[in-house]
């Protein structure tokens, strides 16, 4: 874990503020699931297994709870029994999550995302528009050079039946060794899938299953020639086929690919998935993902309600946007220090501080009683821009000099139109 410091925290609010502006414009409503949980709730997701990779404990009365690893998790269990609320709920999130796993590159042990999620619509329509939500984020705050990789879960694992792999435990070994396929050596999947006791036919035909990849038109193509039985294979081909011209519509498909490799690890998902992955930043992982998962609200209330979503790393994305120098410059602290040239004159300084944070111009007055020179020595150490120095010549007349700390040029203004003045200024 590590703490924010005030650069960094600058450049989160802006994103925050640019992630928020594209999930209004789709009409989701912001909310704030609870960062702790019953423990069995977080279990109901990920099985009892998920204690060895999350924070959790017993409190004073004796009920085992947990810190949230997703935000997943909450949404489901908020809507679950809310009958309520009109179809289909659209719901949206950025907060923190822990994981006690090993630390990684662009992952600490607490980290950010962002998280939309839709509930109530079973139609790939959905689908569409989360993932369209995910491709206007990275248009929003400046990242043009991505990928979103498509696949779909349920197609997969019924493939995976058909070429003999039968046993559930077999199936989910299965589809956790493909999910490694962008971080290990082909050989040594293979090698994983022998080692499972998958026989050597079948992983030939897994393997060439999952290295289909391309524009939707051509890997829906190449599906053609696949003899798919199982009436689930014909469903998840067929919202492939529906996806596609759904992403057509909302105008994202040019930054889509399906990707027969993408399964998801979480077993949760059964159906549509997808990660995105910014195409000069390999190292990073996925910048966001996401999928479908039908049967998740069952667990916290009394209905199946179908659902879709997608999240982001926020670590992971900053360091995207970093490398690409897409943060805009932004400035730390006051804009301007208003100086007092004696003990006397530090209420009108005050003041006139106030007169300004009241027009939105960010200020600061001294706190500490320090003589002229001290106080600006602070203001070039504290990196303000400008400087206001105030007299009793200043008071008088109701006009000051704004006085540029970098290039010590100056610009005279009244009172009047001193805030109108500052906020031109960079």
């Amino acid at each position: 874990m590590k703490d924010v410091e005030p650069e960094e925290m600058n450049r989160r609010l802006w994103l925050y503020d640019k992630i928020r502006e594209v999930v209004r414009r789709y009409g989701f409503q912001i909310v704030e699931p609870t960062t702790i949980e019953n423990l069995k709730t977080l279990e109901a997701k990920s099985g009892p297994a998920i204690r060895k990779e999350i924070y959790w404990f017993k409190d004073k009365s004796g009920r085992s709870l947990g810190l949230r690893f997703d935000l997943t998790v909450g949404i489901a269990r908020m809507i679950a029994n809310r009958y309520d609320l009109p179809e289909p709920i659209k719901f949206a999130t950025i907060g923190g999550n822990w994981r006690y796993d090993e630390p990684q590159f662009g992952r600490y042990r607490y980290f950010a995302q962002w998280d939309i999620e839709i509930f109530g619509s079973e139609s790939p329509a959905a689908d569409a528009e989360v993932i369209s939500v995910g491709a206007d984020i990275l248009g929003n705050v400046g990242l043009r050079d991505f990928v979103i990789r498509i696949s779909n879960r349920r197609l997969t694992e019924s493939y995976l039946k058909q070429v003999g792999i039968r046993s559930q435990i077999q199936l989910e070994q299965s589809l956790r060794i493909i999910d490694k396929i962008r971080k290990e050596p082909l050989d040594q999947l293979r090698g994983e899938l022998k080692a499972i006791k998958i026989k050597e036919k079948a992983i030939n035909d897994i393997l060439s299953y999952i290295a289909l990849n391309g524009p939707p038109a051509k890997v829906l193509d190449d599906l053609s020639d696949y003899d798919f039985r199982e009436e689930n294979a014909k469903k998840g081909l067929n919202e492939l086929r529906i996806l596609a011209g759904e992403l057509e519509s909302f105008g994202n498909v040019s930054s889509c690919v399906y990707d027969l490799s993408i399964v998801r690890g979480i077993g949760y998902y059964d159906g549509i998935v997808f990660e995105a992955f910014d195409k000069g930043g390999d190292d990073v992982g996925s910048i966001f993902g996401g999928g479908r998962y039908d049967k998740l609200c069952r667990i916290y209330g009394k209905r199946d309600l179908p659902a879709t979503g997608v999240a982001g790393g926020i670590e992971r994305l900053m360091i995207s946007l970093e490398r690409a120098n897409l943060f805009p410059k932004m400035r730390i602290g006051a804009k301007v220090f208003v100086a007092s040239v004696q003990e006397g004159i530090r209420s009108e300084a005050i003041r006139l501080a106030q007169t300004l944070r009241s027009s939105g111009v960010s200020a600061e007055v001294d706190l500490k009683g320090r003589n002229l020179s001290k106080q600006l020595e602070y203001a070039n150490s504290a990196r303000i821009p400008y400087v206001i120095v105030l007299g009793p010549k200043e008071i008088q007349t109701q006009s000051v000099r704004i006085k540029s700390m970098e290039t010590r040029g100056e610009i005279e203004a009244s009172f009047t139109e001193l805030a109108t003045k500052l906020r031109t200024l960079d």
